[in-house]
């Protein structure tokens, strides 16, 4: 998730593109395909800097697939991911290697504190 990557600038741009909005306009499908994305894109890619992220992914993946298989939505949990995934995510935008994809990994930042700011507010 350093380098210019096209492939890579694409999956940001597609994450932006899902989630821009509304999350309710977005199916739990729609999340576990880009989850799904990510960790094969960060498993063939990835570096130390962006371990954490995968280990995130991964925790978030049974969340929302429980939340579709049963309807059963944790929101305290995705929130709380969702936070450590920015905050993460943060981490690596600030990298001298990631400045060739600034302004992706900022529009990826705030896409994922709006949906952190939905799931919050969701919560009972």
């Amino acid at each position: 998730m350093i380098a210019k990557d096209q492939n890579q600038i694409s999956l940001i741009e597609e994450t932006v593109n899902t989630f821009d909005g509304n999350i309710d306009e977005t199916t739990a499908t729609d999340g576990l395909s880009l989850i799904d994305k990510w960790l094969t894109r960060l498993n063939d890619a990835g570096t130390e800097n962006t371990a954490t992220i995968t280990d995130i992914l991964e925790r978030l993946r049974p969340e929302i697939d429980t939340s579709q298989r049963y309807n059963r939505t944790d929101n305290q949990q995705i929130a709380s991911l969702l936070q450590e995934l920015i905050e993460q995510t943060q981490k690596v935008a600030a990298l001298p290697e990631a400045s060739a994809e600034q302004l992706e990994l900022s529009q990826l930042i705030a896409t994922l504190e709006n949906l952190h700011r939905q799931a919050v507010s969701r919560i009972d």
